[in-house]
């Protein structure tokens, strides 16, 4: 069970490709085109992510601005993350909770979001986020968890973002596997391989791509090490809406969720207002008091 699609779901895909078509100098037909493939895949009930994956390889390859339409966004997103590291390192690492800290930093980083084709955030006015405390945060319970862990898996969402990630790996006392699974090809601003080596991810994990064209982790559809990494993971750290549109009424003890709500639909499924930033499991059955 995945998170259902809504009507408000065509309306985001619509505003979306409204600007991926533009970046990608399609004109309006392909545009029409694209959207129809999505309405149609939502109308069979399929997830948001895998909804849309279909019109995003079409659109690859349609492109007359490269593959990768987002590629500056997310090098510029990254290169000014890393530029601010040392000094968001330094105040983890002065604060009570330096683990924590990360993890919350990580979660506001999700802000880095080009799915519902609004304008990304300025650098300085996401930083300063990261010292709101999350809505609901069971990231102490996380942390606990991984004391008793050999394997933790990252499931990777934005670029910019990975950044935050590594921040966390690179000063949490966990000293088990660590793996960062990353999209199989350019979505949005999800990042590939290539984008969390940008970002010095492989410093400090293991990376690896999930081997699927989709901007989420669909578990029946991994295969080979992807499925190896994650059936075998001991914890998991699901970033982003994507991932948990992917993963959502699965029930599984094992995973964790960060992301910032942004989108009705969410909301609704989780019982967690607009604009919250989430760390914490769900249960099985969604709607009011689903997160655990």
């Amino acid at each position: 069970m995945a998170l259902s699609p809504d009507t408000e779901c065509f309306e985001c895909f619509k505003r979306g490709f409204s600007d991926f078509t533009a970046r990608a100098a399609l004109p309006s037909e392909d545009y029409d085109r694209l959207v129809a493939m999505v309405n149609t895949n939502l109308e069979r009930g399929l997830t948001p992510p895998v909804a849309g994956t279909e019109s995003w390889a079409l659109l690859r390859k349609l492109s007359k601005t490269g593959s990768d339409i987002f590629a500056g966004e997310k090098k510029h997103f990254t290169e000014q993350m890393l530029l601010q590291y040392n000094e968001l390192k330094s105040i983890c690492l002065n604060s009570p909770n330096p683990e924590s800290i990360a993890l919350a930093a990580g979660t506001w980083c999700n802000l880095v979001d080009s799915g519902q084709g609004t304008p990304l955030p300025k650098i300085q006015d996401l930083v300063q986020t990261f010292s709101t405390p999350l809505t609901v945060d069971r990231s102490a319970e996380f942390l606990e968890s991984l004391k008793q862990a050999d394997t933790l898996l990252v499931l990777g969402d934005n670029a910019g973002e990975t950044v935050m990630d590594r921040l966390f790996l690179d000063i949490t006392q966990f000293r088990g596997f660590r793996y960062y699974m990353t999209r199989e090809l350019p979505v949005m601003n999800d990042a590939t391989v290539s984008d969390a080596e940008m970002a010095s991810l492989d410093l400090v994990a293991e990376l690896v791509s999930s081997g699927i064209d989709v901007p989420a982790v669909i578990p029946e559809m991994l295969t080979g090490k992807a499925k190896q990494i994650y059936d075998s993971a001991d914890i998991i750290l699901a970033k982003g809406q994507g991932n948990l549109e992917g993963l959502f009424g699965l029930n599984d003890s094992r995973v964790y969720h960060s992301f910032v709500v942004k989108c009705p639909v969410v909301s609704r499924a989780t019982g967690i207002p607009m604009g919250s930033g989430v760390f914490c499991r769900f249960t099985g059955t969604g709607g009011k008091n689903a997160y655990l």
